[in-house]
C-alpha cells in the first residue's frame, strides 16, 4: 500500500492494534435456588489453577442447591478434562457418597 506523500505522517491513517491482548477468564454457576459464586481472575487457567476454582468457588456454592441433585457442566477446554482434574472430581463424588475409611476403598 502506498500513501500520498501528504499523508505519510498523519496519525489518522494508522491503525494502533494490540499485539497480546490481555486475558480474562469468568468462572459463575447459577441454580434455581438463586447465584452462585462469581470468579474473575486475569490470565489462562491450567487444570492446578482450575482444581483451586472448583475448591474454592464451586464446592461452597453447592449449599444453594440445599440437597438437591445438580448437574455440573463445563466446556471440554484441555484443563477441565485433564487427568489431574478428572480424578480430583471422581474422588470429590466417591466421598460424598460414602465416607471411605481406607485409601484403598477410594
Amino acid at each position: 500500500m502506498q500513501f500520498h506523500p501528504d499523508y505519510k505522517d498523519n496519525p489518522s491513517c494508522y491503525q494502533r492494534s494490540v499485539q497480546k491482548p490481555a486475558s480474562l477468564m469468568v468462572w459463575g454457576c447459577m441454580s434455581v435456588c438463586g447465584m452462585g459464586s462469581l470468579h474473575i481472575w486475569k490470565g489462562t487457567i491450567n487444570a492446578e489453577r482450575y482444581i483451586q476454582v472448583l475448591e474454592q468457588h464451586m464446592l461452597p456454592s453447592r449449599r444453594l442447591f440445599q440437597g438437591r441433585p445438580c448437574i455440573f457442566q463445563h466446556d471440554n477446554a484441555r484443563p477441565y478434562t485433564a487427568s489431574i482434574t478428572t480424578s480430583w472430581r471422581i474422588i470429590k463424588r466417591k466421598m460424598r457418597q460414602r465416607r471411605p475409611k481406607t485409601v484403598e476403598q477410594l
